[in-house]
């Protein structure tokens, strides 16, 4: 059977993720395409992946390798030409320290084949952490859950013009992961390419919102079609200085861009003037970068860097410990999808789905995918392998 999806997956070291979600995708018999494009190519690593039938048998894997990805110019220009090898009808954004929904994906593909007029679908995010012990050593590549988070981001945008779509949906970073029509990504990459975003935040802002002004966007509010792990993504900088960034990067020159792509995009879409659209787009980008630097830059914020500059130990062990509220998070997320009418059915379904992501933290399963690896990955260093 021919698949309808390619989940394109850019890789960058971090080899054991990659293996989990393949070990998780291959136990679950996702029958999607997967295109890994490697912009940190390991000969061991390269060489498994290139005959992959033998390790992952149920999967239908491209491995394309790629120059290192040594700037975010050449990221963008790796994504660019890995959207353009997609042949299925949709395609779908994953990071190697996440792992799929099956259930919400099959929902939001059906729903892009009875719906011409959407660009888009998905079902729910949820963010998990995972606990490894004391310390963390193994990064949260295996242990057990630690926290659960639903993203309270769920609305429709149905509007039919791109003008009132992007006023409707606002700025919702979690498109990012939603599945689309294949043309969709391969235009917004293109536009990523010739910006060359020197910010990644800013990059999955504007492709959030470059979405909105090319189709409606759905939305299932009763089932998850994406598990993403908190804390382990290779853009995660809580110590960030932001003033030096600012003065460092071309943020400002990159936002005008951007706002000025996504406002002619909707003004030629509804024969608008573009001028009132790239004000409504700079209030949307204005209140969420307002937002967020008040969240990571205020009084607490300030206090939670300090600790981190002079006690780090004590503040990894704060956020790698076990916590006993786990549980009742979990139990929250399935009231949730019934509150949004979820059937027994489908609940008994994401209870299927996150038993298969805890198999996959298990020591067991992390022996086995990464086994074979351990002594590669001690020689060489755990930070390319974790």
């Amino acid at each position: 059977m021919t698949p309808r999806l390619t989940i394109v997956m850019p890789l960058k070291g971090r080899h054991l993720f990659t293996f989990r979600f393949l070990w998780h995708a291959n136990k679950a018999r996702l029958p999607y395409r997967f295109l890994l494009a490697d912009g940190q190519v390991n000969e061991a690593v390269a060489r498994r992946l290139e005959d992959s039938r033998k390790e992952f048998p149920e999967l239908d894997i491209e491995y394309v390798r790629y120059p290192d990805d040594t700037d975010y110019s050449r990221y963008f220009a790796k994504m660019f030409d890995a959207m353009q090898r997609v042949r299925t009808p949709y395609v779908m954004h994953a990071d190697n320290d996440d792992l799929l929904g099956f259930h919400g994906i099959e929902r939001a593909l059906d729903f892009l084949d009875a719906n011409t007029d959407y660009v888009c679908a998905r079902g729910r995010v949820v963010t998990f952490s995972v606990y490894s012990g004391i310390g963390g050593s193994n990064r949260g590549v295996s242990g057990r859950f630690n926290r659960f988070v639903m993203h309270g981001d769920s609305k429709d945008v149905v509007d039919p013009t791109a003008t009132e779509r992007l006023r409707q949906g606002g700025l919702c970073n979690a498109l990012y992961y939603a599945i689309y029509r294949t043309a969709a990504p391969v235009c917004i990459w293109r536009e990523i390419t010739e910006i060359d975003f020197s910010d990644m935040m800013l990059h999955e802002n504007f492709y959030a919102l470059r979405a909105l002004t090319l189709g409606k966007v759905h939305t299932n509010k009763e089932t998850i079609s994406y598990y993403g792990q908190a804390g382990t993504g290779i853009s995660y900088r809580p110590l960030l200085d932001w003033a030096s960034h600012l003065l460092r990067s071309r943020f400002t020159s990159d936002a005008h861009a951007a706002v000025a792509r996504i406002s002619l995009a909707a003004a030629n879409a509804d024969g608008a003037d573009a001028a009132t659209i790239a004000e409504d787009v700079r209030t949307i980008l204005e209140n969420y970068y307002r937002a967020f630097l008040s969240m990571n830059y205020g009084l607490f914020a300030q206090i939670k860097r300090t600790m981190r500059k002079k006690w780090p130990r004590i503040v990894n062990y704060a956020q790698t410990c076990p916590r006993f509220s786990v549980g009742r998070e979990r139990a929250a997320i399935l009231t949730q999808l019934k509150h949004a009418g979820a059937s027994q059915q489908v609940l008994m379904r994401i209870r299927g789905e996150l038993a298969e992501i805890e198999s996959a933290l298990s020591p067991e399963a992390f022996a086995d995918f990464a086994g074979p690896f351990l002594p590669i990955a001690h020689s060489e260093g755990s930070r390319e392998w974790l």
